[in-house]
């Protein structure tokens, strides 16, 4: 039993150590982010009726944007892909809507995006490239899973990023 306890301290040591110099990492390499809204899933369950809505009121429409979702799973998540239905919508209607399928893991079931333990972080990017947002307008994104299943088990966070894109 002692040995358990062990093995569990250990385990818990490096996920300690993994989050805080992740954390280190990503709020030291490059410019901060305009926006960066993570939406947690209780047990790691993503119900279908569950949307993640984000929304944002641009300060300056002349700065190009990059806008990526992230997906972070656990390794026992039981598809190798991720159905995302996705919805930017302004004042005046939708602006922007599209599906796209996550290739979470490859062909032979290696999971693609970084993570050294059990939790993966994919990120898929909305559009092609850079975006200017008007200012004034309020801004919605949305983005629901489009599995076949009720209940999606294994994902635990989809966040929402907002990047400042390099000017030439």
């Amino acid at each position: 039993m002692a040995e358990n306890v062990q093995k569990s301290l250990k385990i818990v040591k490096k996920r300690l150590f993994l989050a805080v110099f992740g954390a280190w990492a990503m709020v030291s390499c490059g410019p901060a982010p305009i926006l960066d809204e993570l939406t947690t899933f209780e047990e790691h369950s993503w119900h279908m009726d569950s949307v993640v809505q984000v929304q944002w009121e641009p300060q300056d429409s002349g700065i190009p944007v990059f806008m990526s979702l992230y997906v972070r799973h656990l390794s026992d998540y039981p598809y190798n892909n991720l159905f995302l239905f996705r919805t930017i919508s302004t004042m005046e209607g939708v602006a922007y809507a599209d599906t796209v399928n996550v290739h979470l893991a490859d062909d032979l079931g290696h999971w693609n995006g970084s993570g050294m333990s059990d939790l993966k972080t994919m990120m898929v990017p909305v559009g092609k490239s850079a975006v200017r947002f008007k200012k004034g307008e309020r801004y919605t994104l949305r983005v629901q899973h489009g599995m076949r299943d009720t209940v999606l088990y294994g994902i635990q966070d989809v966040g929402v990023r907002l990047l400042q894109a390099d000017q030439p």
